[in-house]
């Protein structure tokens, strides 16, 4: 599936509205937030239409995977939701499994998860994690209007003085770059080798002021972890900055200076198919590795070529960093 696609569920009391754009979105939040409550009035639309006294409108399939309709098989009835966005309510344990993460990774439906676990298989965006709010009434009616908002800022900026090192999850061509900035300032760059082992690098560094650098596009499921450790053992030291992907970042900055590309990274939801691309990491890594083949530019995730380390490259993709970066490598 490709596309964004915006979703709207009312009846005459109740209206939920949200944009789904990428293969898995996250909906958190405590009880009695309304999840479950738009979760029962989808049903009762697929299930009883106009008596239903629901309205859903979408440009696309819409499914609802309940506690009680489940299957033994949960693989043959998503099977049969193909090309749909699928909302899963949450006490549906098979999320969280390697098998669940493998099936997402080459289905052609949307997958919305009404959750509140840390999904550790699920490679899913810190920009795709919501949660429901209630946005006021409509005036002159009793109707309640709620919508999706972001969870998670993409960045935590709460540097306290001056950065003694820095982090990167990556440990490949985004780690040399990385590298390459810090020892020009004098900075330590060490390589986490992974999101999963972020906060054991926290924990280690809780007495430095460190910056630290992971994929936005794949890092939500160690959001909850990391955002809590930053609370309360960092004491403020620390810098989280998440941008979308390293290759996002070269693709941005212009230096393939190929017009088209800029449309395709303002709206990625229209070329990044998620039966192909599990993550919109995985697209901007096949999208600059296809357009930079046999040229100067040729790009690796294994090895960073050179000229991705010269000055002028490099003051590009510098210029897609927050300020409070910037000046770090500065």
């Amino acid at each position: 599936m490709k596309g964004k696609h915006l979703l709207k569920v009312s009846d005459n009391r109740i209206v939920y509205e949200m944009t789904i754009r990428r293969n898995i979105t996250i909906i958190r939040g405590d009880s009695a937030t309304g999840k479950t409550t738009l979760l029962e009035m989808m049903d009762a639309c697929l299930r009883y239409g106009d008596e239903s006294g629901i309205r859903m409108e979408c440009d696309v399939p819409v499914a609802v995977y309940l506690t009680d309709n489940r299957k033994e098989d949960w693989k043959s009835q998503l099977q049969e939701y193909e090309g749909s966005i699928v909302f899963i309510e949450e006490l549906n344990s098979f999320v969280k499994t390697k098998e669940f993460a493998k099936y997402v990774s080459g289905s052609r439906s949307y997958y919305v998860l009404i959750t509140r676990w840390s999904l550790k298989n699920l490679p899913y965006s810190v920009d795709e994690i919501y949660k429901l709010t209630e946005k006021g009434k409509y005036p002159g009616t009793r109707k309640i209007y709620n919508s999706a908002e972001h969870y998670y800022s993409s960045h935590r900026m709460t540097p306290k003085s001056q950065t003694d090192k820095v982090v990167t999850e990556d440990a490949d061509a985004g780690y040399e770059f990385y590298t390459a900035l810090s020892k020009d300032k004098g900075l330590v760059c060490e390589t986490a080798a992974g999101n999963s082992n972020v906060i054991a690098c926290m924990r280690n560094n809780a007495d430095q002021n460190v910056l630290y650098i992971a994929d936005g596009a794949a890092f939500g499921t160690f959001m909850d972890d990391c955002m809590l450790y930053m609370d309360f053992y960092t004491k403020g030291k620390c810098i989280l900055w998440l941008p979308e992907s390293f290759e996002y970042m070269i693709l941005k900055s212009g230096i393939l200076e190929m017009p088209d590309i800029s449309g395709m990274l303002e709206k990625t939801y229209d070329y990044a198919d998620s039966e192909k691309f599990v993550t919109w990491e995985k697209f901007y890594t096949d999208l600059l590795i296809q357009r930079t083949r046999n040229t100067v530019k040729e790009y690796s995730k294994r090895k960073l070529s050179d000229y991705y380390k010269g000055h002028h490259t490099v003051q590009l993709i510098m210029q897609m960093m927050p300020s409070e970066v910037q000046n770090i490598f500065r």
